[in-house]
This record gives structure tokens, sequence and C-alpha cells, in this order.
């Protein structure tokens, strides 16, 4: 690719958003997206979707992102079993003498603040779910096509695309572009983004196969061992089946590339290491693929270059240990998702797209960090001082800057903790709470995902006129709602709303459509200034250059 090439007089097509790379987060980001209004251009060099099932496991913050996005019910008609009890298993082999089997801490994927629950879904199973419903959402996804060239000016992206099958190419102009083309990312090295972390940790072959083998882990409520025998040492995975395939099982052991290339390991190779890892002499499998991959920590110095954002691998890379990498990239994909949409539609002003890079990348860091621990913890069982929260890396951050107005009284909060503990701070999520709705229990997060969402007590009445008056001056839509008492458009049994969200009866908070919490009063001031506060609060969340305005 090259960057620099001058930018041509006309184009075959145009688009909003250029979105290379149509895997897990390429899909997801075009979904949401879509559902924003926004339909992208999406090329994968791939013929189709995942064909090998890679990431596994969608946390419950994951869900309920995908939630927000309208398909969890299309994934929970493709999920395999889940338990709230997996446990890993460190053995001599999987039929041999157990070393130790702990428990996972599941709580990232089964907790009291969401109202729903994770899943074991895999990637080849997932992939097919994303692409059929951003598809009916208006995205444009091209497989089997390649990014060629592109030059990125002030204005937007000039691209050159080629369909690897005919080698027709097209020209396309786009007005932002995402990266989402994986860990050795073209576009990022193009961009001159390094990256910084621990690097490579270790250079691994999996090997993708199918055998009757998930009574073992069932006896030990495992998905997942460490091996170690005189014949090798590595870990095997199960990967539960569903109606579109049977169950499969990868086998990663460590090799050498200054040594060896995966043409060596061929399939009798690879049946022997099988053997060896199962302990089940002359053992019926079914090969399906051996790869090669790195294990490494990175995280890119920028997340955005002027028009072009870094998402996914192409963002920053970590080890697999309790499955962050693709549920990081599908927040992160959230996350810039609505800034763009709100950008495009002329709602927000262009300064609203750094806050994407402001709130992402020192989250990458420390997650990064946390989950190279944890990788560690798991080779070496029993190291003192290591914990690591999955849950709280899911849910528990706070943005400390970015497109949020923080309370007055917030410079001494931490940037992350369990997720219960918050109160309805901007810059955390938007907690889970029970509602009513015509008689109907919803959740509060089902109120979220479009658009920006005005949450007041009982007698917040004023805050919701003002907010209609605000939609007229912002050319902005906004969803309203009281909450609680005889006088609320919801109902709360419960009573817990005012203390989950920090505000008194009066108060209101705003949600913004990624269900992040951008600002909020908890006492309402004078009933005349309530709109010039609402427009000054979204105003500045939104970079717009009226924020001043009354």
């Amino acid at each position: 690719m090259n960057n620099t090439r001058s930018t041509p007089a006309s184009y075959d097509e145009t688009t909003p958003v250029l979105i290379v790379g149509g895997s897990l987060i390429g899909l997801s980001i075009s979904l949401f997206l879509s559902r924003q209004g926004i339909a992208p251009l999406v090329v994968e060099r791939h013929p189709g979707t995942a064909i090998h099932p890679r990431v596994a496991s969608l946390t419950a913050r994951t869900m309920e992102i995908y939630r927000s996005a309208g398909i969890e019910e299309e994934i929970r008609r493709e999920e395999p079993p889940f338990s709230h009890k997996y446990g890993v298993m460190f053995v001599e082999s999987l039929t041999g003498e157990v070393i130790d089997n702990l428990m996972e801490d599941m709580s990232a994927y089964f907790s009291e603040v969401s109202p729903v629950e994770g899943n074991g879904i895999a990637q080849d199973q997932l992939e097919p779910v994303l692409r059929s419903q951003a598809e009916m959402a208006g995205a444009d996804l091209r497989y089997h096509t390649e990014l060629v060239e592109f030059n990125a000016d002030e204005e937007g992206i000039s691209a050159m695309i080629r369909d690897r099958a005919s080698g027709a190419v097209r020209h396309v102009r786009a007005k932002y572009m995402i990266a989402a083309d994986g860990s050795r990312s073209g576009i990022r090295k193009q961009l001159g983004i390094d990256q910084h972390g621990e690097g490579t940790i270790c250079h691994l072959v999996s090997i993708i196969f199918e055998a009757d083998l998930k009574a073992h882990f069932q006896n030990q409520n495992a998905h997942m061992c460490f091996i170690a025998n005189d014949s090798l040492s590595g870990t095997l995975v199960l990967y539960p089946g569903t109606s579109r395939r049977p169950d499969l099982y990868r086998l990663d052991v460590v090799y050498d590339p200054d040594e060896e290339t995966i043409a060596d390991f061929p399939e009798e190779r690879c049946l022997a290491l099988i053997e060896a890892a199962v302990g089940i002499p002359d053992l019926s499998v079914t090969m399906k693929k051996a790869l090669t991959w790195e294990m490494s920590a990175r995280v890119s110095d920028r997340f955005q270059d002027n028009r072009v954002f870094l998402v996914g691998d192409a963002a920053r890379v970590q080890p697999p240990s309790g499955a962050l990498g693709g549920n990081t990239g599908i927040s992160e994909a959230q996350n810039l998702a609505w800034k763009l949409a709100a950008v495009l539609r002329g709602e927000a002003g262009a300064g609203l797209l750094n806050t994407y890079d402001t709130e992402r990348r020192p989250l990458a860091d420390y997650t990064v960090e946390q989950v190279v621990m944890l990788s560690q913890q798991r080779e070496h069982e029993g190291s003192e001082g290591i914990t690591v929260d999955t849950h709280t890396l899911n849910m528990g951050y706070r943005y400390d800057t970015g497109a949020l107005i923080p309370d007055d009284n917030e410079r001494d909060l931490p940037l992350i903790q369990q997720p219960e503990l918050w109160t309805g701070q901007p810059g955390t999520r938007a907690p889970h709470i029970m509602l009513e709705k015509e008689d109907k229990a919803i959740s509060s997060l089902d109120l979220f995902g479009s658009r920006f969402v005005l949450l007041t007590g009982e007698d917040g009445q004023g805050w919701v006129e003002a907010a209609r008056l605000v939609e007229g001056k912002l050319q902005l839509q906004l969803d309203m709602y009281r909450i609680g008492g005889n006088n609320g458009d919801l109902g709360n049994a419960a009573n817990n709303f005012l203390d989950a969200y920090g505000i008194t009866a009066t108060g209101a908070v705003l949600v913004r459509p990624d269900g992040f919490i951008g600002w909020r009063q908890p006492v309402a001031g004078d009933r005349q200034d309530m709109a010039c506060t609402l427009t000054h609060a979204l105003s500045t969340i939104l970079f717009r250059k009226d924020k001043y305005s009354a």
C-alpha cells in the first residue's frame, strides 16, 4: 500500500466509511454503523467468514453491546451450551494424571450487574450472524476483495480495491477509513504508527481437529487444559458445537520460527502430537487445519491518524488469556461507531472523533498489561501477588476525559474498580437496574443504543421540557424518561434508580449512545437555566461550536 499516491480525478464509487477487514471486529463495527444509519463499505481479503473457531466466549458486557444493536436473540440461537462452572485443568494428558483443576472466574460472563449472560460462541459461529445482520442493516460487504493502496488527505480517503478472483480494480472515495486488518495491519504500518509493549511472547502452531473428547472435558467441568509430558507442552481447548458444526478442538504447541515452519508440521506429526496430548492411542481424529500464530502484547502508539482509525488487533494485540482480545475490540468498535455516526450526520464536531483515542488507548494499555499478568499466572500457577479481575476489566473502567463532562469532585476517583461500586459517575457504564414499562419488566440498559438518553427522577419534568427545547435548537434527537414514583414514565419497583445513578428526584443524567454516562447534575438548579445547561452539556460532549450558546 502507498499512502502518498495522487488522488484520481474521479471515483467508481463513494462511501461514508471504508472498513478494511471483515472479520469479527470489522463486521461488528459495520453492524453498529449501519444501525446508526451509516452504511459502510467493507472489504475482506478472505472469501468468506471465519472457518476456524479462533476467538470464543463473549462476556456479559459484549452481549450488552450486541443486545443494544438488536441481535442478542440471533446470537442466542447459535450459541453452544455455556456453564457457570468452567475449569482449567493442568494435566499430564487429557486422560492422564490431573495435576490441578482450577475453577475459572466466570463473573465476567454471569453477573448480577448485567441483565444478560455471556456465552461461549466461537468466531466461526458468530461471524455468519454478524454478516447477515450487517447486510440486512445496509452494510456493503465484499469478500475476496483487498485494499491495494490508499491516500489519506484532509478531506477524506482515496483508495484502490481489487477483487481477488477477477482482478477487477475500483477506485473508492471515503470520508473515513477504519483499519480492522489485524495484528499485522498494513494500514498501520503505512501510516508509520509504532507500537509499544512486551512484544513477542512466543510462536505457536494451532492444530484444529474433530474427535470424540467432550466427555473427558465434561467430567472435569473444564473447557481448557494445560498439558505437560515428555512429548509436548501445550494447551488443548474445546469449542462446543452447534447446528452449524460439530465439536472442534484446538491444540497449541510452541515452536521456534527460526528452526521450523508450518511445513514441518505435516498431518502425521500433528496426529502424533494430538495423541500425546490426549493420551488415547489410535484415537479417531479428523484433521481440519494447522496454522501458525504469534502470541504477543503490543499497543499502538495512537489509534487515529486524521481520518483513519485502528480497531481490534490493528490497535492492540494481547495473549488469549481471559478471552479479552475480541471482547475488548468489540467495545472499541462500539465506542468509535456512535462517534463517527454523529459526525457524519452533522450532529457533532470533528473533535469528537479524537476522543476515540483519548478514551480507548489508555484502557488498552491497562488491559494488555493485566492480560499478560493473567497469562503468566496460568503458566506459573501459584505465583503470589498476581490477581486479574476480568469482570472489572470488562465493566468497571471509567473514562476520565473525552466525550464527557466530569463531576467537579471526580479528581480522586479510581480509573477502574468493581462495576457495582460506580453510581452514575460521568465516564462510567450506565448501571443496570430493573424498570417497568407498560407492565413489562425491562433493563435500564434497554433504553440505550441509538441516541442520547436523558434520565431524571419523578420530579424532573423541568428537564424533560428543557430537553424538548434543546432537540429543536441542536437539531438532535433525544430520548427522555422520568423514572419512579407515581408520575414517572417508567416504573422502578425496587426504588433504586436515584441511588444507582447518584442523583436526587430533581436531578438528571445524560447517557451516550454507547451506554456510558456523559453528564449528570444531581440536583436541579433554576428551572429557566435547564435548557441552557443541557445545551451546554450536549454541545460540549459533541464538540459543537455552539456549546456556549443559550
